[in-house]
């Protein structure tokens, strides 16, 4: 009777091993979350505060504008 329980045991402790490997590498082999690409800085409009990236905003030294209007509306006054 001890050696039937004692296999029982050991099926046991083998089938709790093969389904934490299993786990494990599913986790392992899951395709990972990748981050979008950063696209660029965005800047405030010093007219209406609108933030847009820096790549498509009207600058004026250190100043930026999120278009021609608002840059001479700012410059006009």
């Amino acid at each position: 009777m001890s050696n039937l329980l004692r296999l029982i045991a050991l099926g046991l402790l083998i089938w709790i091993a093969f389904v934490l490997l299993r786990n494990y590498l599913r986790a392992w082999n899951a395709p990972r979350v990748k981050r979008p690409p950063r696209i660029g800085n965005m800047v405030r409009c010093a007219q209406c505060g609108l933030h847009v990236l820096e790549g498509e905003a009207v600058r004026q030294g250190d100043v930026y504008y999120c278009s021609v209007e608002h840059r001479d509306k700012l410059s006009s006054h």
